[in-house]
């Protein structure tokens, strides 16, 4: 097998950020023995060797200890802000102090060592505090290692805020490769739901007028057939098939600074995963890993995008012009049987949007035009059901709501997951068309 070209790689990403006003990330490395390197790349950013290292204590096993003792060999100083007593790291308000509280603020650099929670936390900080942050990755879990947002957890709502992008990402094969195998089929997970992440937004091109890049579509696409291609060698934790995941996990985070927010890598399988965990976390549950969510979920969209798209123009001409929509006084009634204490963060997010009328008949009219060509366009583009159960079962990934931990039903799930975020999907598409 041919091995991850990263200098190649270093130019796509030079491609995706021309045009853009911001610093591209500095320096991208995922190899052999990369942590041995971490000191000679961190004399390129900082002058004083002043650092914050963020970690918590399994982070800090897989690559913490061997890291803060290099460095401190080389002669940085080093505050070292470790979660010690905490099981599970929710990226929340406390976990944002507790940085606040145990980091230098006269350090030059925020060091993540980590992958999700730990990323995301430390870029928020770094956003806030002006100082710049790198990460070293501990697990190809998720797709955050270069994105300039933070999904956190805020009065107990899932909210993606701005935060800095990475000055530089550092992943080690034998780490990544070594992290809980549930980590690695998280991200599998995570990339295989960018089908449907895709085909949301490119309906929403059509339907909603919203800008769409083929070019960056076309880069995440291929990302995840890269992963696919190799699928079947995941479980013997195959260091090129680890190394196919990480790149497609950060090419999608690229891609969603290229375009600025999340839409090449987050659509409708997304807002069911965090609906998920807003869910569990209500009822004081801990959420399955937000990648196994995905996955899950990509099998309850693709089969809703199959189902829907088995119809003919006079079908949804039919459906169109029959809908019976919820009013205003029965929406509000929904959202807060739905998400009690924190209806109010959902009305902020979403407010009445989707209940102007006026704007929902242009959407119909869309719809209905261009019905044929999105047929078609899915039907060629969009994997089915059981070719992503079949994908999730050849790594060992969960497969459906049971195997997460989930008692939520699907008619529940599609009904309120679309309520998550104002962005358009197939789960809002449904609604417009009068499906259930």
């Amino acid at each position: 097998m041919i091995p991850l070209n990263y200098e190649r790689m270093f130019e796509l990403r030079e491609e995706l950020f021309e045009g853009i006003e911001i610093k591209p990330i500095k320096r991208i490395v995922v190899d052999e023995n990369s942590l041995k390197q971490v000191p000679s790349i961190l004399q390129k950013y900082t002058t004083s060797k002043k650092l914050t290292i963020i970690c918590d204590q399994n982070t800090y096993d897989a690559a913490g200890k061997e890291v803060i003792s290099s460095l401190r060999s080389e002669g940085f100083d080093l505050t070292i802000c470790k979660f010690d007593m905490i099981k599970h790291l929710v990226p929340d308000e406390r976990s944002i102090g507790e940085i606040v509280l145990k980091m230098d603020p006269q350090s030059e650099l925020l060091i993540a060592i980590g992958s999700g929670t730990v990323n995301d936390l430390t870029r928020f900080v770094s956003f806030k505090t002006k100082i710049p942050y790198g990460v070293i990755a501990t697990a190809p879990s998720m797709d955050g290692y270069t994105s300039s947002v933070s999904p956190l957890i805020t009065n107990g709502f899932k909210r993606t805020y701005n935060a800095a992008y990475p000055q530089f990402v550092i992943g080690d094969l034998d780490v990544l490769s070594k992290a809980p195998y549930e980590m690695i089929t998280s991200g599998f997970g995570d990339i295989i739901g960018k089908y449907t992440s895709l085909a949301d937004w490119m309906i929403s091109s059509v339907v909603n007028g919203e800008d769409y890049s083929e070019d960056i579509a076309g880069i995440v696409r291929k990302s995840i057939e890269k992963c696919v291609q190799t699928a079947d060698l995941m479980k013997e934790r195959n260091r090129a098939t680890v190394e196919n995941v990480m790149d497609a996990l950060v090419l999608s985070g690229i891609a969603m600074l290229k375009v600025g927010n999340s839409r090449p890598a987050s659509g409708a399988e997304h807002h069911i995963a965090h609906y998920m965990e807003i869910k569990d976390l209500m009822r004081g549950k801990i959420p399955a890993f937000h990648g196994a969510s995905v996955g899950v979920a990509e099998t309850i969209v693709t089969d809703i995008y199959h189902k829907i798209f088995s119809m003919n123009v006079d079908d949804i001409k039919r459906s169109t012009s029959q809908r019976n929509g919820e009013n205003e006084t029965e929406y509000k009634k929904r959202i807060e049987s739905c998400f009690g204490p924190i209806s109010n963060e959902i009305f902020e997010e979403i407010g009445d949007f989707y209940m102007n009328e006026s704007e929902r008949i242009k959407r119909q009219e869309k719809i209905v035009e261009n019905w044929n060509d999105l047929k078609k366009w899915v039907e060629e583009s969009v994997p089915t059901s059981g070719q992503i159960k079949k994908l999730l079962e050849t790594v060992g990934a969960p497969t459906d709501l049971k195997s997460i931990g989930s008692d939520l039903q699907i008619t529940d799930i599609v009904e309120n997951a679309k309520e998550i975020r104002k962005r358009y999907t197939i789960l809002r598409l449904a609604d417009d068309i009068g499906l259930d």
